[in-house]
């Protein structure tokens, strides 16, 4: 079942969760969690790759910011793909693919959870999943001024996460690198490099490929784990880029991040 959802901004998207859009919206057009700290603006006619677009609020997002930008995005979960389709197909400058974005161009099987569709991935654990989702819940309930509301989240918290990670499912998936498809779409330079790939984004980076990288301006990118932290920024150094880190206040206590990178010259 899909629904039709009114964002705060008049905006109407579909989706297969009301939760999400909402979460989505929130993170993307109240926080600005992928908007870098510097403040610098992107060049004029920016080109923009959405990688893990879910249903495309990041590319809304960006066409209302950058309304001349050519945006590109990647979802390779079918069901969350028809869906993106749908919520951009009256901006001409969105480009959806369903695809994934990795190191080696390939066919493999993604773990999707259909009740939370945002944390799919190719190394998905509905364990895991399930107690990063609920530190989430927990946080944002210790930033409400309000004690009783409070007090009422963290009572809810195992009731919003009943059954999201119980239905779980394998779905075949076209994986292509970064580089090939962007020679493949005419794509010259990347202005700015959007990533939340769910614990795959170091497979993303590594599959840039040495000409493509002097071509990428900007990036920012969801990083789960220490030491994939630690090997994106290396990644970034080696590559001519100076990184910046944070982690936004909902998910202090975990080793979820992220990670900005920004062309020197």
């Amino acid at each position: 079942m899909t629904y039709e959802q009114r964002l705060p901004n008049g905006l109407v998207v579909r989706c297969l969760n009301r939760h999400e859009a909402e979460y989505l919206y929130k993170e993307i057009f109240e926080d600005g969690v992928y908007l870098p700290p510097d403040g610098k603006p992107l060049p004029d006619d920016p080109v923009i790759v959405d990688v893990g677009a879910n249903i495309g609020m990041f590319a809304l997002f960006a066409a209302q910011q950058w309304p001349t930008a050519r945006i590109f995005s990647f979802e390779p979960a079918p069901e969350v793909f028809r869906l993106l389709s749908g919520n951009v197909a009256g901006l001409s400058n969105v480009t959806a693919l369903n695809q994934a974005v990795g190191s080696v161009a390939e066919r493999r099987e993604l773990t999707f959870y259909p009740q939370y569709t945002m944390m799919s991935g190719f190394d998905a654990d509905p364990a895991e999943d399930k107690e990063l989702v609920r530190s989430y819940i927990r946080n944002v309930a210790a930033g409400l001024d309000d004690e009783e509301r409070r007090a009422v989240l963290v009572e809810e918290t195992e009731e919003i996460l009943a059954g999201r990670f119980e239905e779980v499912r394998k779905v075949s998936c076209e994986v292509v690198r970064l580089d090939e498809t962007a020679t493949s779409l005419g794509i010259d330079r990347i202005d700015f490099l959007k990533i939340d790939v769910e614990g795959f984004e170091l497979e993303v980076l590594r599959g840039i490929g040495e000409e493509l990288w002097p071509r990428i301006r900007l990036v920012a990118v969801e990083v789960e784990g220490e030491g994939r932290l630690a090997a994106a920024v290396d990644l970034f150094t080696v590559h001519g880029m100076t990184t910046t880190v944070e982690q936004p206040e909902e998910y202090r206590g975990t080793d979820v991040h992220t990670l900005f990178a920004r062309r020197n010259s």
